[in-house]
């Protein structure tokens, strides 16, 4: 196949866009090196961010971010943003939030997660400590018993999907409502983000595996909410971007184009999207929109989903969209991110 060259977008981005954006083009759509000189310089650009200087404001003397764990402006969406904004994994903000959470052992979710939390752990649906696990990946952590650990039930919900064939095999409805038949381990967007963002359990059995039970969540087609039934209490796993597996990108409103670009990333660091048929057309799809444009995604979205740094949604690392040109940085950055963490060869961005 033919390829665009989509040196002209790399440029758009280095040209308009705020530091995060030209500083994660440069390490990681050109893979360029970085020199220690030029790291300083970033780090600096990007610790002025509005949004982040308000995550620094939250940091409380013993390291703690915000409130409570699991929410807006506290320690697993502040971490989130921060990497994302691409503050290095080792600044000292980072390091003293981990450590605070590290701090709190098992009374680290106090909040919304102090009881669902747990039941979700032990359903393996996503709870307390499956998202505390993505906390430290976020920070390039993979290699302690705990993550170990975490990561086999991230690889053993996905195998349970392969040995299901109906969607109706694991669930039944109770009061009006779908809830998992009991043993049932399913994936969510926590499973996907860990493994994402891990290295510890790449090999080519996992990869094989997970290519399977992606190939077998796109086949079910549109999956319902479903939710944990303990006690006669309805318990909602995370499932944020998990519903829906083949869709056009063309039909696509803005919401679910957030969510779509969250899944695909996701998928693409996971290695697999180009072993998937479905996702190798999303795409494809993808790179002939940026082609309409010369590389640059033009397409005038505009949900809450991308401006808002939630547990959940967050994507745009621009403070503000209405900025000249913002939207579309934001936007094709992450487009090309898909591309190149899909595979495509680096000569396809140089500039």
């Amino acid at each position: 196949m033919q390829h665009t060259d989509f040196a002209n977008a790399v440029s758009f981005l280095l040209e308009n866009g705020c530091p995060s954006i030209v500083y994660r083009t440069k390490k990681e759509i050109l893979r360029e090196k970085i020199s220690s000189q030029e790291q300083e310089y970033y780090q600096n650009q990007i610790l002025q961010d509005d949004d982040v200087r308000h995550i620094l404001s939250l940091q409380q003397e013993d390291g703690w971010i915000g409130g409570a764990f699991h929410g807006e402006d506290e320690p697993e969406s502040g971490i989130r943003m921060l990497r994302e904004k691409g503050v290095d994994p080792d600044n000292p903000v980072i390091r003293r939030a981990l450590a605070a959470i590290e701090a709190q052992g098992d009374t680290f979710d106090q909040g919304c997660l102090w009881h669902v939390g747990k039941l979700l752990d032990e359903a393996n649906l996503g709870g307390s400590r499956m998202i505390k696990a993505c906390v430290y990946a976020y920070a390039g952590i993979d290699d302690t018993e705990f993550l170990r650990e975490q990561i086999e039930k991230a690889l053993e919900a996905f195998r349970f999907v392969t040995t299901v064939y109906r969607l109706e095999e694991i669930y039944e409805e109770r009061k009006g409502k779908l809830v998992f038949r009991a043993g049932v381990p399913w994936p969510g967007i926590y499973h996907l983000r860990l493994l994402a963002f891990t290295n510890s359990w790449r090999n080519e059995e996992n990869r094989g595996l997970l290519t399977d039970a992606l190939t077998r969540l796109r086949e079910f087609g549109s999956i319902p909410s479903i939710n944990l039934l303990h006690k006669g209490q309805m318990v909602g796993p995370g499932s944020f971007c998990m519903h829906e597996f083949d869709v056009d990108l063309e039909e696509l409103n803005a919401k679910e184009w957030m969510m779509w670009f969250q899944r695909m990333e996701l998928l693409a660091r996971l290695g697999v999207a180009n072993g998937v048929q479905a996702f190798e057309r999303q795409i494809r799809q993808l790179e002939s929109i940026l082609r309409e444009n010369d590389g640059i995604f033009n397409r005038k979205l505009s949900h809450y989903y991308f401006n808002k740094w939630t547990p959940y949604t967050g994507l745009a690392l621009e403070n503000s969209w209405r900025k000249k040109n913002a939207r579309a940085c934001d936007l094709t950055f992450r487009s090309l991110l898909i591309l190149r963490l899909s595979g495509e060869s680096e000569n396809y961005f140089s500039h």
